[in-house]
Parts: C-alpha cells; structure tokens; sequence
C-alpha cells in the first residue's frame, strides 16, 4: 500500500473540497462560527465544514487541533478519549493514527475508535492535517468500541499574509460512525458536536493565554 500516494490524494481532495463554493447548505451559524453541509462525494452520507476565525496564530491553532498523544487536544478535547501512535510511516509528517471517541447524544452513540492514515502539510496559504480511515490488521477492532470509518477528513489552518496573529479553521468531516442507530439520528448531532468542538477549542486557548486582545 502506497500510504504517501494515498494520503497526499486526501489533501488535494480536502483543499478541492475547502474550496468549493457551491452546493453547501448552512446547518448553524453565529458570529464567530458556521457549520455548513453537502452530500459527500466519497458515501452515502454527508461532508460537513465548520469554520472559525480565531485571533492566534495560525501555528499555534493548528498545534491545538492536531491529534498526538502529547499535545494539547489530548488534554481539551474532552469527546477524545484516547489518542495513540500506532506507527510513524515518514518522520515528520505521516503516520497512522487511532483515535477513540467518547460516547455521545445521552449514551445513544457508544464509543468509537477510528483507524486513521494522517499526514500534516505546509503551504504559503495554510497548515492542514488530512486523514482518512484504512484497514489496518496490527490494530483489531476492541469490545468496548465501534470501529467507525472517516472518510476524507482533515483540519486546515488558513493564514491571513496581512495578520500573522489571526487565522481561520476549517473542519471538515464526514464520519461513518456504524453501528445501529439511523442515519438521520446520528447526521442530527454532528453540527452540534463541531459547535461544540470550536468553542471548547477557544476556551482552551483563552486559558492558556494564546489569543491576542
């Protein structure tokens, strides 16, 4: 398996979808966030986009929202659980990742874990981290966790080239949580929980004393 070839596909289709103005229908919105969706290219459910704009430095924000064992979203990402290295592929920048997630919707949705292929880029407009799900036999599926399927995932950190202290994060997932509940049960939370996600986020950086006044 060519995980280089397969991962450096996610991120070109991640920035095609970034950049896609069309076709998104606006599921919440507020000042400071909106969390919008379209019918994913990749399945049968949907892709959704949040975007936030943060007064931080672009570094800084992606440094939060990368998902190592010792960062900082292992410590404020309270709906991660547990975060792990299963095996660097190439030092620095791509590796293969599970994550598990915390139960959610009152215990409706049980825990998941998610196999993911990562791999972290840099360009002049933005840093991103671009996953998505593969089969990885060294890492079966455990009793207590559903193993669910993200399709093309990832986390961009847009720079501002006039405001090195202001950026915007985009979100963008559409996850295959499996499992037995209705598809339109389990899409009906997932706005809430990247609203969710974004101020929790912003809580943490207000706490450590990242965002500038």
């Amino acid at each position: 398996m060519d995980f280089r070839k397969i991962a450096e596909g996610v991120a070109d289709r991640l920035q095609k979808y970034y950049k896609t103005a069309e076709g998104w229908t606006s599921a919440k919105k507020s000042k400071n966030f909106e969390i919008s969706y379209r019918q994913s290219e990749e399945f049968s459910g949907h892709l959704y986009k949040g975007e936030a704009i943060y007064n931080c430095p672009p570094k800084t924000v992606f440094d939060y929202v990368e998902p190592l064992p010792d960062g900082p979203r292992a410590k404020w990402d309270t709906n991660m659980k547990k975060i792990e290295i299963l095996k660097w592929i190439e030092t620095p920048d791509l590796r293969i990742n599970r994550a598990c997630t915390a139960s959610a919707m009152l215990g409706l949705i049980s825990p998941r874990d998610f196999v993911d292929l990562i791999l972290v880029r840099e360009t002049d407009e933005c840093f991103s981290t671009n996953a998505i799900s593969i089969e990885y036999p060294e890492c079966p599926e455990v009793k207590d966790h559903v193993r669910g399927w993200n399709w093309s995932c990832g986390m961009i950190c847009v720079k501002y080239p006039d405001d090195p202290n202001k950026c915007k994060l985009v979100s963008l997932i559409q996850p295959d949580i499996k499992g037995m509940l209705p598809k339109n049960v389990v899409e009906s939370a997932i706005p809430g929980s990247m609203v969710e996600f974004f101020t929790k986020l912003e809580e943490a950086l207000k706490k450590d004393g990242k965002i500038s006044s």
